[in-house]
């Protein structure tokens, strides 16, 4: 059985979901383990964690021996990386997204948190690291283990000497084409996706599968079946009032920036407005809040600030660091608490074919208050609503 895994701040879930499609549509049966589901041959276990520990992988891979199943495929957090849950799972084939600021609750240091992620490269299982090598911390990556036996493909939206090439023309909301160009063959692929962002995650994807073995004409094929991944950027489309709905895991300073500067290009293309909802969530590292807000008033029309998980930290506290980024900018904002009213706020400010990014929460279902844990979907919520 082949492992793969992906790990970043941002992108992680999207290019494994991505790279399952594709050793799929080249009928390889693949386990998929992340952020929003494991899924071991059909069979769905409940996800505590992004990355479960030694024993449940154990678990996994025992299973997935016994129903023949020829990938596993899974994110692998920093967290589980710090703590050595992956470090027994014989992972062949390994990816680096980004590395923007994020977890420094726990990591504390940028150096810490970049440590932990390339402990992934140097498990001596590894053959082969596919890289974005136009992230710093990717191009750092890749010089650091040129020194070593590993392959490594690199990838790149701005340097054409990379390994995998990647460039991107979207067409709006309907996606775009991207080409992949491998050792001087490009490869035109129609992407059902929005934002350079996207694009990249699918060369990766793409890079981990050639790595792999699959044959180009079978990843172009995975990739534009490929209907997204669960909360992330997923369009909902209002019927009744002609707003469009984009519901985004986006939850750091990086992630939010990628998907509003994607919407607000379709905006400005379609005349229309961007309204933003989104908030920060409690007990996690204070210090991005101002950065989001700032992010969020300079690409948005409107914002309307609400909870995320606000957990044990006082709401008002945490709007009151978001708010102090979105002040200096131009734009027009509201501060609503509850997430549903504020979800109904930003509908009301909406005209048809104006676009709300609806981000932090993506596919959870839950939302964390105080000790409480209540029933809450974004996607849902929205569709009622538009």
């Amino acid at each position: 059985m082949k492992v793969f895994a992906v790990t970043g701040t941002n992108g992680k879930t999207t290019v494994t979901y991505m790279l399952r499609n594709i050793l799929e549509t080249a009928g390889q049966k693949s386990a998929l383990v992340g952020t929003v589901i494991h899924d071991i041959g059909g069979t769905l276990y409940e996800v505590n964690n992004t990355t479960p520990g030694k024993q449940t992988l154990r678990e996994y891979m025992q299973k997935c021996e016994e129903l023949k199943i020829e990938n596993f495929v899974m994110e692998a957090s920093s967290h589980a990386l710090d703590q050595g849950r992956t470090d027994e799972a014989g992972i062949a084939y390994a990816a680096f997204t980004n590395l923007t600021r994020d977890h420094l609750d726990y990591h504390e240091t940028m150096e810490k948190y970049y440590a932990a992620k390339k402990k992934l490269f140097l498990y001596p299982s590894v053959r082969e690291a596919v890289i974005n090598i136009d992230d710093r911390y990717g191009s750092r990556l890749q010089a650091e283990l040129a020194e070593g036996n590993i392959r490594i493909t690199t990838v790149s939206m701005r340097s054409k000497g990379s390994d995998i090439y990647a460039t991107w023309r979207g067409r709006g909301l309907d996606g775009g084409e991207l080409t992949l160009v491998k050792n001087g063959e490009p490869t035109e692929i129609t992407l059902a996706a929005i934002g350079e962002f996207a694009a990249m995650n699918a060369a990766l994807a793409a890079g981990l599968a050639w790595a792999a073995g699959i044959e180009t004409a079978q990843i172009k094929a995975g990739l534009e079946r490929f209907a997204g991944a669960p909360g992330r950027s997923e369009i909902i489309y209002g019927e009744r009032t002609g707003i469009v709905a984009i519901i985004d895991y986006a939850h750091t300073p990086d992630a939010l920036e990628s998907i509003l500067k994607a919407a607000a290009m379709i905006a400005s293309d379609k005349k229309s407005k961007l309204i933003t909802v989104f908030g920060c969530g409690g007990q996690r590292d204070k210090a991005k809040r101002k950065q989001m807000g700032v992010i969020a008033g300079e690409l948005s029309d409107i914002c309307v600030i609400t909870n995320d998980n606000p957990r044990n930290e006082s709401s008002k506290d945490i709007f009151a660091m978001i708010e102090e980024g979105i002040y200096g900018t131009s734009c027009a904002y509201y501060i609503i608490e509850d997430r549903e009213e504020a979800l109904h706020k930003a509908v009301s400010l909406a005209e048809r074919g104006d676009i709300i990014v609806v981000a932090g929460k993506g596919h959870e279902k839950k939302q964390i208050l105080q000790d409480e844990e209540r029933e809450f979907d974004d996607k849902e919520k929205i569709k009622e609503i538009i």
